[in-house]
């Protein structure tokens, strides 16, 4: 059963990526776009959670996750402005770093045990960027690439903190307010939050919606697969979606320029992710 939830996973992963960038590609407004993946998301979760509800009794908790939901606005931000300019695979690419950081964080903060496999992983995906990097330092999706790096880092601390929150939220539970936080800060912090909100529902309400409840269940699915398979096994199949990501965006998306780099790019991070997941 974890096998159809991660191929599950996987195929909601893809489905919201490509109909992100076909929402986002141009200029169009990212910040707007991520208070909709947070606020839909929390829709979605909001019935699971409710079936097994366990949060924190204690402030620090909180405290945690409400910082947790900070950091969740400004990786969002920053990959789905990303989107702007990126390819879908190449930002796939790109978003196998969180994998190093979380290695790196985990050694360093946490004292997690290295490994060959971990650090072989690791240069591959290392490698995987320096392609990009080299192919499209001289182009205008350098800016793209940038916020896409930032990004993994942001997430990198995410997953550091999440160890944390486990001690006191359940998945269903944590899942549900990982959304709604962001979707809550969104609304304070972002200049003209009403009126950005209200031209995208306006302009594009039904790719917007598709997405955003493709990573919800995306997300759902993903946490039930853990919770009855093994890690290493469920997130290598959701990383090996990367490859079908490429295929997509071929298709779909029409976005058929610098192939082969493409191609190079995805096999070296998804080997590397691999190989980080299995470790």
């Amino acid at each position: 059963m974890w096998l159809i939830f991660a191929l599950v996973s996987g195929l909601f992963y893809t489905v919201e990526g490509l109909i992100t960038r076909h929402i986002l590609r141009g200029n169009k407004d990212a910040w707007a776009f991520s208070f909709y993946f947070s606020a839909i998301g929390a829709l979605v979760s909001l019935p699971f959670m409710l079936l097994n509800v366990k949060i924190a009794t204690n402030p620090f908790g909180w405290i945690v996750i409400v910082l947790v939901g900070c950091l969740i606005v400004l990786q969002n931000f920053l990959s789905f402005k990303s989107t702007n300019t990126l390819e879908a695979s190449i930002q796939g690419s790109i978003t196998k770093f969180r994998l190093v950081w979380v290695f790196l964080l985990g050694v360093l903060i946490l004292h997690e045990q290295s490994s060959w496999l971990k650090l072989i992983g690791t240069l591959t995906t290392v490698f995987a960027g320096a392609v990009i990097l080299n192919k499209f330092r001289k182009r205008s999706s350098l800016s793209g690439i940038t916020f896409a790096f930032a990004s993994t880092i942001v997430y990198g601390v995410i997953i550091i903190l999440y160890k944390y929150l486990f001690l006191s939220f359940n998945t269903a539970s944590l899942t549900f307010f990982v959304f709604f936080f962001p979707a809550l800060i969104n609304i304070l912090i972002m200049p003209s939050a009403l009126r950005r909100i209200k031209t995208m529902f306006n302009e594009q309400r039904k790719p917007v919606i598709l997405a955003c409840i493709a990573g919800g269940f995306a997300n759902l699915a993903m946490n039930q697969s853990l919770a009855i398979g093994e890690a290493s096994k469920v997130l290598v199949i959701i990383e090996a979606f990367l490859v079908i990501t490429l295929i997509g965006e071929q298709i779909f998306l029409k976005e058929k320029s610098h192939l082969t780099t493409k191609i190079i790019a995805v096999v070296l991070a998804t080997i590397g992710a691999i190989l980080i997941r299995l470790a």
